[in-house]
């Protein structure tokens, strides 16, 4: 085989080798909601040991979220294959609207600051299918530079 089959196989299976790193940790957000607008957040993510599987690229994460300005936080579950996370979340609480709730799908990327601590940043897209009597949808953008212990 010459140089540039080589090549070729040698990006094919990088393309799909899945890993699975802990993604574990809190993260400070910036979200842009369609209903409501830009807001800062926090999101938690603990990994679910007995539900993960790393040795395959499979992990499992409890979800809490709170958003500034809302009077209630979120709850919520996510699976991740690789660097891809699907996401489930509602609203919990007394003051807690029964509508908000939806789905998210969600890319990882871990790189290192100047300083060579480890980051990692959530871009996140989220549906929810009846918010305030409408469709609803936004983008979230998120980042931590420490794990959570």
């Amino acid at each position: 085989m010459n140089k540039s089959g080589l090549f070729g196989l040698f990006i094919m299976m990088l393309s799909t080798s899945v890993f699975s790193a802990d993604f574990s940790g809190t993260y400070h957000c910036h979200l842009n909601d369609h209903s409501d607008g830009p807001f800062d957040a926090t999101l938690s993510l603990k990994l679910v040991k007995q539900a993960s599987f790393p040795n395959l690229g499979y992990s499992s994460y409890d979800i809490q979220f709170s958003v500034q300005d809302i009077p209630y936080p979120y709850v919520g579950m996510a699976a991740a294959r690789g660097n891809d996370l699907a996401l489930y979340f509602e609203a919990t609480g007394e003051k807690k609207d029964p509508d908000d709730r939806g789905i998210g799908i969600a890319s990882v990327v871990v790189d290192q600051d100047d300083h060579g601590k480890q980051i990692m940043s959530i871009h996140k897209f989220y549906y929810e299918q009846s918010y305030k009597g409408k469709v609803n949808y936004g983008f979230e953008q998120c980042i931590t530079s420490s794990k959570s212990a």
